[in-house]
This record gives C-alpha cells, sequence and structure tokens, in this order.
C-alpha cells in the first residue's frame, strides 16, 4: 500500500497520525488510527466530515484510492457516552478536599460545609 499525504511524506508518519471520530449527533466519542478509520470508510459505517479545508491524507492500494479526512461522522448507531457523576456526600466531598478545611486550611474534625460555627 502506498501512502501519500500533502503535510507528511514518510508513510510510517502517516500511520501513526489520528482521526477524530464523532457519534451520529456530533459528539466526539475517540481518536482511531488512520487504519482503522480506512476500515469505517471503506465499510460504509462513517463518512467524512468537513469542519475545516484541510484534506488529510491520500491512501493508495493497487485498487483503490482512499482520501481519509482528520474527522469522520459515524452512520451506524452507537451508544451515547454517559458522563458519570461521581455521588455527593459527605464523604466524597472530604475526600475531594482531602479532609482540610477550603476557607482556613485546618484539619479538626469538620462539618460538611467546612465550617463549624462559633455560636448556634
Amino acid at each position: 500500500m502506498l501512502i501519500r499525504s500533502q503535510t507528511v511524506t514518510s508513510a510510517m508518519e502517516v500511520l501513526e497520525q489520528s482521526v477524530v471520530v464523532f457519534s451520529q449527533n456530533y459528539l466526539p466519542l475517540c481518536r482511531v488510527n488512520i487504519k482503522r478509520a480506512i476500515v469505517l470508510l471503506v465499510s460504509n459505517k462513517a463518512e467524512p466530515v468537513d469542519f475545516s479545508r484541510e484534506r488529510g491524507w491520500l491512501v493508495r492500494s493497487r485498487s483503490l484510492v482512499v482520501s481519509v479526512p482528520k474527522h469522520i461522522h459515524l452512520k451506524i448507531p452507537g451508544a451515547e457516552r454517559i458522563w458519570k457523576m461521581p455521588p455527593v456526600n459527605r464523604r466524597e466531598v472530604l475526600r475531594r478536599d482531602h479532609h482540610s478545611c477550603q476557607y482556613s486550611g485546618s484539619i479538626k474534625p469538620l462539618t460538611l460545609d467546612h465550617l463549624i460555627p462559633r455560636s448556634i
């Protein structure tokens, strides 16, 4: 397989490049290497996305020439990224703050708001 690029001259340098993959909702999913991007494009599971005028790379084989862009968009449905929220409880707040008061730096027995009132 012969690989030609407009910005990178060595074939090995092109194979080390990565492509950004977006979901159907155009949320960034991951970065894949150029080989995986070629497989997704040739199997018609992804299509190029033109965010800029940069063309990417031309990959040539004996019977096929594939233009691999820097961004691709998946056509197939997949599991959307679920953002994990840490539990909000006393123990996790104190662990996050390294068991010290964020106002005074004290490590005495703390309340959840890290302030012990002087009078009740």
